[in-house]
């Protein structure tokens, strides 16, 4: 009798196939999307460098060397500009992004330890990031000017060059470089597995309104079956979706000028965890749709529901960028354990060890909400 019910299941699962359109439409355009976005990010460099204009009272050879220094980077273009024009007209209508003015005669100030103010100036929407980025550039310029001029024929030794960063991975035979696809694949993925809520209560609540479940409970099957055949076709919808926002990250993302996904980790424990990511994810839509009386309801409810989930898990804003306090609120959602193990392997290196803890946070979660819907089904129709 359970093969008829998975028949069943499939059966009205292939005639909802707009629900099936939004399960893998919507992550494939936030994959795209976000990847594309945040692709400066991780990277060490701007597509499109900023533009910055020094403003300048006499432009010398040391104001020459000046900009030499603050070009030699990959965020910033600096021009120096005798014109005094106001610095409304030169950010909004010539579009430079910083107008830096430059004192008289600022070499000899620092010399003499004599009093100065380098006034910057740019627009409100200028993230912090980069206008801290401007002024260590400006000062680590300024600084070794001050020290050539200091040691006049010595030659510095340029201590960047002398200082190599390294990233330590958990697998000593992981290497990739982290890019805004490691974190936007797995982010929406567990996002868009969660939204299976939308084609289990169109089918579920339709069901019940039809009183399909009370007929195939009048033939003496027990509601457990009736449950268990939700997670079979639902489950396996889950895995293409895994298989498909990979192979997008892959192939599709860089053909759109981002970074590539690139796998080097333990591959079966990607389907391990959208396993324990799948189970809890219908559980919860199976839930919803046991307390709600129509298909706008559970819509309603588990939308909302997802999106906080997200929110708070990491989804629509990485981890690392939360405050501190955010960071411990993350703990509490489903959502954050599904990412963080999508992460440990993708971009960590991690084991089977390391994901365990979340893992088994997703399957009790999804057991308990299967109790609970088991039990609430049950109650209604005694």
């Amino acid at each position: 009798m359970f093969v008829y019910i998975l028949k069943k299941e499939f059966l009205l699962v292939f005639r909802n196939l707009h629900a099936m359109g939004v399960l893998f439409i919507m992550p494939m355009a936030f994959i795209l999307i976000m990847s594309l976005a945040l692709k400066d990010t991780y990277a060490n460099k701007l597509d499109k460098k900023l533009e910055v204009l020094l403003q300048l009272e006499v432009k010398n050879d040391q104001m020459t060397a000046l900009q030499e220094i603050l070009n030699d980077n990959d965020f910033f273009t600096v021009t120096l500009s005798e014109d005094k024009k106001e610095q409304k007209t030169l950010l909004y209508e010539k579009k430079y992004d910083f107008v830096i003015n430059m004192p008289n005669s600022i070499f000899e100030k620092i010399i003499h330890k004599n009093e100065f103010k380098i006034e910057m100036f740019t627009k409100p929407d200028v993230d912090q990031q980069r206008l801290t980025l401007m002024k260590n550039l400006l000062q680590q310029s300024l600084t070794s000017i001050y020290m050539k001029s200091i040691l006049e024929e010595k030659k510095m030794i340029d201590l960047q060059d002398s200082i190599d960063s390294h990233y330590v991975y958990k697998n000593k035979d992981f290497h990739i470089q982290p890019t805004s696809v490691q974190q936007s694949v797995p982010a929406w993925l567990v996002f868009s597995m969660f939204f299976i809520l939308i084609p289990i209560s169109n089918t579920f609540i339709e069901e019940k309104n039809l009183g399909t479940i009370n007929r195939i409970k009048s033939i003496n099957i027990s509601f457990l079956p009736i449950i268990l055949g939700k997670i079979v076709p639902y489950y396996l919808i889950n895995q293409i979706q895994v298989v498909l926002m990979i192979l997008v990250g892959m192939y599709i993302v860089p053909l759109l000028g981002g970074d590539s996904l690139v796998i080097e980790g333990n591959i079966p424990l990607i389907f391990i965890i959208s396993s324990a990511i799948s189970f809890a994810a219908i559980s919860f839509a199976i839930l919803i749709s046991n307390i709600s009386k129509s298909t706008e309801e559970a819509t309603s409810i588990g939308g909302l529901s997802n999106i906080i989930l997200a929110a708070l898990g990491g989804v629509m804003v990485p981890k690392v960028v939360m405050p501190l306090f955010m960071q411990d609120v993350t703990s509490y959602s489903p959502m954050a354990w599904g990412l963080e193990s999508f992460l440990e392997v993708f971009v960590l290196g991690g084991s089977l060890n390391d994901i365990l803890p979340d893992l088994i946070k997703l399957i009790v979660l999804g057991i308990v909400l299967l109790f609970i819907s088991y039990m609430l089904l049950k109650r209604k129709n005694s």
